[in-house]
């Protein structure tokens, strides 16, 4: 997360624990993000319904496979909330399948149903079956004009952000390539509990869940963790915890 964001987090009092937040110079975000300087943005209002409007984009392959031998990853947005879910795939082909699946998951949880998909032209987003879904499902697809992936900016940078966030943490850790599925997903983890701009600094989940969110437990990724090993586990000598890395935090899709 930014200096920005943890320092916009302390204002609203959800990092009780820190006094001030003064960030150093961090060579891991600079080895991470650097990028050229971008062109100019335009501002657009955020849909007034969450599933109003979705926003859809895959990632990949990456150059070494994470450690559930994915090699892909296809992120959806809802554009209401900002809110980014993040499912992993070995193939592209699997884009359909992780669409139902995260479709049944927040029309659920909503009792919403999705009015808009808006994606690229890849031919994963171009498949029969899917759009036959869609269609009977009444979403309308959207699709951007070929050769002109900023019509597709809020995922291509969402997914941009989320890979270059990924790639900080993980140097940081020292944790080898394989762990950038697990990087990815606590980079979207924390996304959805920071500020966005677009939303005013608002957070996300809390536009999605209407719950306020903690942020007491979060931790460095690839930290040193401790975990307590029950009774009926171990035997009356044995250790009563086993020491671990921290690479999530127990929820939504793995790598």
């Amino acid at each position: 997360m930014s200096s920005q964001g943890l320092k916009c987090l302390h204002s609203k009092g959800k990092l009780p624990d820190l006094k001030s937040v003064e960030v150093d110079f961090c060579e891991s975000c600079v080895l991470g993000k650097q990028k050229r300087v971008s062109f100019k943005k335009t501002g657009r209002v955020p849909a007034k319904e969450k599933l109003e409007l979705v926003h859809t984009d895959v990632w990949g392959p990456a150059s070494v496979s994470s450690t559930g031998g994915k090699q892909y990853f296809v992120t959806f947005i809802d554009d209401h909330s900002r809110k980014v879910w993040v499912y992993f795939l070995k193939h592209k082909s699997e884009v359909f399948d992780a669409f139902k699946r995260w479709k049944a998951r927040v029309e659920n949880e909503t009792g919403l149903k999705i009015k808009k998909l808006h994606s690229d032209n890849g031919g994963e987003y171009e498949d029969s079956e899917f759009k036959r879904f869609c269609y009977l499902s009444g979403i309308k697809l959207s699709r951007t004009v070929p050769g002109t992936p900023q019509q597709n900016g809020i995922a291509e940078r969402m997914n941009r952000t989320l890979t270059e966030r990924a790639r900080s943490m993980r140097l940081h850790s020292g944790l080898p390539k394989q762990f950038w599925a697990e990087a990815v997903n606590i980079a979207a983890y924390l996304i959805n509990r920071g500020p966005s701009k677009p939303l005013d600094l608002a957070i996300p989940e809390e536009i999605w869940t209407g719950k306020e969110v903690k942020l007491s437990h979060l931790k460095v990724f690839g930290c040193v963790s401790y975990v307590h090993i029950g009774d009926h586990a171990r035997n009356k000598l044995d250790a009563k915890s086993v020491k671990c890395t921290l690479v999530g935090y127990g929820e939504d899709e793995f790598g």
